[in-house]
């Protein structure tokens, strides 16, 4: 018995066209709607019959204006990590800072693989270890494992012990909010009422790290308004913080290449980019110029970098430095960053 074969089927060409026509319209409408809707909240404020004299003492108090010389001074001061990239932040003497400014909002962006998670374990460990309270959220890894997993908490200790940190210190003043193993920390809502539980209700929290930014990300535009709010908080409430992002693409090595889009710098107060990169005009003069001549970075060679793109606070030192991932596990420059 043979098999029926399914019958084809038959698009109406005028029927497939009306459908497309009646989609463009609905679709174009659509968008004039929305953007009309936007014109009119953008206009609408200033077509209103506001009597502002009414409302005098409202709009006043929004009003800020320069205080006295006295009143107004405030000390550059630096947050210390205790790691290379204190030097990377400068004072108006263009001097190094000896820290990052105190409660900036850090990015620290590169590729995977790069060093940059390396980094700001070693910034929590050596923060801690020093008496400053830190909270460390991580999306990658998890914290405590019940399988014999190497996890993060035993490669933290290990590494606190190979730079010879005081343990029990540092298993004081930590804090972990382990999004990977907790899964309601992935709710924005959850991880934003437990950091400020930790914040308002303990108290005396100075850092904040976050590794890394994909935590935040419920969608791709979602990250920088979370961003900005968590970065706002910070800053009323005194604290530092530094947020790990994957790079964007592989032709933005120095740039402002967040994962999630541009809009992410400028939410922050400045940015660190550690990477890979291939040595030609200004990186690898920068590399060159503290080498013998019998040691110099060659034209197209593959540079593992460290560079500060800028920040609003304060000066920086946008010079390429090369770094390596030691045979212990720590992320070391090559050279001195001081010439």
């Amino acid at each position: 018995m043979s098999e029926k074969k399914p019958e084809k089927m038959v698009l109406d060409p005028e029927g497939v066209a009306r459908l497309l026509q009646e989609a463009v319209k609905t679709a174009i409408s659509e968008a004039k709607s929305g953007s009309a809707g936007e014109f009119e909240l953008a206009k609408e404020p200033f077509q209103r019959k506001t009597k502002v004299e009414e409302d005098a003492k409202k709009y006043g108090s929004l009003i800020s204006r320069p205080k006295s010389t006295a009143d107004a001074k405030k000390e550059l001061v630096g947050f210390k990590t205790g790691t290379f990239i204190d030097q990377l932040f400068l004072n108006e003497k263009n001097e190094p800072l000896g820290g990052i400014p105190i409660v900036s909002q850090l990015g620290i962006v590169g590729n995977p693989e790069v060093g940059k998670s390396i980094l700001i374990q070693e910034i929590a460990l050596r923060c801690a270890s020093e008496g400053k309270k830190v909270v460390f959220i991580t999306s990658e890894d998890t914290w405590q494992s019940p399988s014999p997993r190497f996890d993060l908490q035993a490669r933290f200790r290990q590494k606190a012990e190979i730079m010879g940190l005081d343990w029990e210190t540092i298993q004081h003043n930590l804090f972990v909010l382990d999004s990977t193993f907790y899964t309601e920390l992935r709710e924005w809502q959850t991880l934003v009422e437990t950091y400020r539980y930790l914040v308002e209700i303990l108290k005396g929290i100075d850092l904040l790290i976050i590794d890394s930014l994909t935590l935040l990300e419920s969608y791709r535009g979602a990250i920088k308004y979370r961003v900005i709010e968590m970065a706002r908080y910070n800053q009323r409430n005194g604290i530092t913080a530094i947020y790990v992002s994957q790079r964007a693409s592989e032709e933005d090595a120095d740039k402002l290449g967040y994962a999630g889009g541009v809009g992410i710098g400028h939410n922050l107060d400045g940015t660190i980019c550690i990477d890979f990169k291939k040595a030609i005009s200004e990186l690898k003069e920068d590399l060159n110029r503290n080498r013998p001549k019998d040691n110099q970075v060659k034209q197209w060679d593959l540079v593992h970098f460290v560079r500060a793109l800028g920040c609003r606070l304060c000066g920086v030192d946008r010079k390429y430095y090369e770094i390596t991932i030691t045979s212990n596990g720590l992320l070391r420059l090559k050279n001195q960053l001081i010439n």
